[in-house]
């Protein structure tokens, strides 16, 4: 009777084991750069710049190829990487098109609105309302619709956020023109 007891519980928990490794896929996969079959069978790719050898002497490369060079935003610009926004705070005049490029192989949202009470210990937000200024998602990096861009026509503060990493959140300052 011992092993009906056993068999009997252990199928009443299974429908909750496998519900919470569901969640738990779900929720990950919006972190995750989508795959299609093909990538699984697909060819290995070649090695990067930095360690590919140099045609020129079968060395590997020093890595002074552009496309090695870190990812830095220009002026006006907010770049994504690293599940943040790079600068977390900009400050424009009146008048300027600030534009949001994706640095990363994920998508994410560049989504207008208050957020707040970010634990200061993760910095995940605890709270966020979008104002629908402005709400754009943007593509995954190097694909078409990597880029976003809004101009800025009245002085203010306008906070902004990723809405499904609760790391990405910061603010766009507009001042006068003087």
């Amino acid at each position: 009777m011992t092993s009906t007891t056993l068999s009997s519980r252990a199928s009443r928990r299974t429908p909750w084991v496998l519900t919470a490794a569901l969640v738990a896929l779900v929720a990950v996969s919006g972190c995750t750069p989508a795959t299609t079959a093909d990538d699984a069978t697909s060819e290995p790719t070649a090695p990067s710049a930095s360690t590919a050898p140099d045609a020129m002497n079968g060395e590997p490369s020093d890595g002074s190829d552009e496309s090695d060079a870190p990812i830095e935003p220009g002026p006006g610009e907010v770049i994504t990487i690293g599940l943040r926004f790079t600068p977390p705070t900009i400050t424009v005049p009146v008048g300027t098109t600030v534009t949001w490029r994706n640095g990363e192989a994920i998508g994410h949202t560049i989504t207008s609105g208050l957020w707040g009470d970010v634990n200061e210990t993760t910095g995940l937000r605890g709270s966020q309302e979008a104002d629908d200024l402005f709400r754009h998602a943007l593509a995954p990096m190097g694909q078409e619709g990597d880029t976003f861009s809004f101009t800025f026509t009245e002085p203010g503060e306008y906070p902004y956020f990723c809405e499904p990493h609760l790391t990405m959140n910061a603010s766009v300052i507009v001042e006068a023109a003087e």
